[in-house]
């Protein structure tokens, strides 16, 4: 029998960089497909991560890591980098699985008479497939001071937040999550026409819904909802519209991979698979560790297990508590766990209609989505006491305080009938009276004030649309 040589594996590392056969006189010209609202933040990151540091791109299946960091391939070399300073492996090729990191990369090198000083690039995807992947690619950062070393992973992350750091600083996590409804929006060429000239505003913190847009706003965020969360379910859609036979067929195998588990130690993956459909039906929902442990019948330390590899996955996103003074606890015996995106939901049970009460929890997750790739994420918490709850909020880093509250009024139930917001107007006067109070609404928009309170109703869709900017400038027409 004849065994895998070096020379078998670089005959397949160069089928995976067909940029190495370029020449002086090759017109290079790749596929442009579109590109992800993040890749300008993450093409910067990877060019100034320190010397001797890896960049983490982080992020569910499905999300278009790859397809990212293929673009920051083509962008390099179409702007003068060497085709051969390049390098990119996918870890997920069954002839890598006999040999180690440092072997592959050296392979390369040696192939190209790259130096130790040399400035080259190295790509590795779904790295966790690579045995003690962390310390691999640090040891290479290290003997190779020049080179930039990222790679990508879609489980066993060391941060689900962006722009954490890990192992002394040197490794730097990017979260690349689901679409954000922005994304959603360019990637079907909706935004423009329902935004129009504002969005010509855009940098100078303005914006203006054209009018009567708001309909056709809610309808693209019940889509949105529904079938959004995944590039490849819109371009698969005709003249943009998400396909639903991808989410129906494609994301809910494809997103929670039984190989991605077993390397987190996870033995019985339909154990897991219950667990993760009960988390998906009670998206948005306050669970409790004991409430949860008698539903599935799993001991509450495989349960904790399991919630963290669900999470290191970027599957779902655990919200922790505060009491009606806005304090921790500490111990988090009571959460909320959201997917980190609604169509997960449909994927697993149905497409759920605006008028469908579990909407305004579908809602409320496509909200949470947003923040994902953002380090604010981990300012994101809830209140829940004895006989009063507040969905949101923010706390500020520094002094502890909330800082943003958020009220969910999907059925514009305060507009409608004599009911106020009473738990949110009390939580920001006696915690606060300086926070940003929002009532997130189905359809209303405009200003108010209760009890001294300063309050903005303002749509949940536009908020979701606008949550990296203020949304109190943003104007309407009616």
């Amino acid at each position: 029998m004849h065994t895998i040589t070096d020379n078998d594996l670089f005959h397949r590392l160069a089928f995976d960089n067909p940029w190495w056969e370029f020449t002086e006189k090759t017109r290079v010209a790749f596929k442009n497909p579109p590109k992800r609202a993040f890749f300008a933040a993450f093409f910067d990151r990877a060019m100034n991560i320190d010397q001797g540091n890896v960049l983490v791109l982080a992020g569910p299946l499905r999300a278009g890591k790859t397809v990212m960091m293929r673009q920051m391939v083509a962008q390099l070399i179409e702007h003068g980098v060497p085709p051969t300073n390049v390098f990119y492996c996918s870890m997920t090729t069954p002839s890598y699985t006999a040999a180690d990191l440092a072997t592959l990369f050296e392979m390369f090198c040696r192939r190209y008479r790259h130096g130790p000083n040399a400035e080259i690039y190295v790509f590795f995807d779904e790295v966790q497939y690579a045995k003690d992947w962390e310390q691999g690619l640090l040891s290479l950062a290290s003997m190779r001071k020049r080179a930039k070393v990222i790679c990508a992973i879609s489980s066993g992350t060391p941060s689900i937040v962006s722009g954490k750091k890990v192992h002394n600083d040197r490794m730097e996590i990017f979260v690349l999550p689901p679409l954000t409804f922005l994304e959603f929006m360019r990637f079907r060429g909706t935004e423009e026409v329902l935004f129009g000239a504002g969005q010509a505003d855009h940098q100078k913190g303005a914006m203006t819904l054209e009018p009567k847009a708001l309909p056709a706003l809610n309808q693209e965020f019940h889509r949105y909802v529904n079938f959004g969360g995944f590039l490849e379910g819109i371009l698969s859609g005709k003249d943009g519209v998400p396909a639903p036979a991808f989410i129906r067929d494609g994301v809910a195998d494809r997103v929670l991979h039984k190989d991605l588990a077993s390397l987190a130690g996870v033995n019985d993956p339909q154990e897991l698979n219950r667990l993760f459909g009960l988390l998906a039906f009670n998206t948005g929902r306050e669970i409790s560790m004991d409430d949860l442990a008698k539903a599935t019948n799993i001991a509450k330390n495989t349960l904790r297990k399991y919630l963290d590899y669900l999470e290191q996955a970027f599957l779902i996103r655990r919200v922790n508590r505060v009491d009606r003074d806005a304090k921790r606890f500490q111990r988090q015996v009571f959460f909320k766990a959201y997917l980190t995106s609604p169509s997960l939901y449909a994927a697993l049970f149905a497409p759920v209609p605006p008028s469908d009460q579990a909407f305004q929890r579908l809602a409320e997750t496509a909200l949470v989505s947003q923040w994902l790739g953002s380090g604010a994420i981990e300012n994101l918490y809830y209140a829940s006491w004895r006989g009063g709850a507040i969905d949101l909020l923010t706390l500020h880093p520094e002094t502890g305080k909330p800082d943003h509250v958020y009220d969910l009024d999907w059925s514009n139930a305060y507009v409608r009938s004599d009911t106020r917001p009473d738990q949110l107007v009390n939580f920001v006067r006696d915690n606060n009276p300086e926070a940003t109070a929002y009532v997130l609404t189905g359809s209303v928009a405009r200003q108010a004030t209760m009890k001294g309170v300063d309050l903005t109703l303002a749509p949940i869709a536009l908020y979701s649309y606008w949550i990296e900017r203020d949304p109190t400038l943003c104007t309407f027409h009616e």
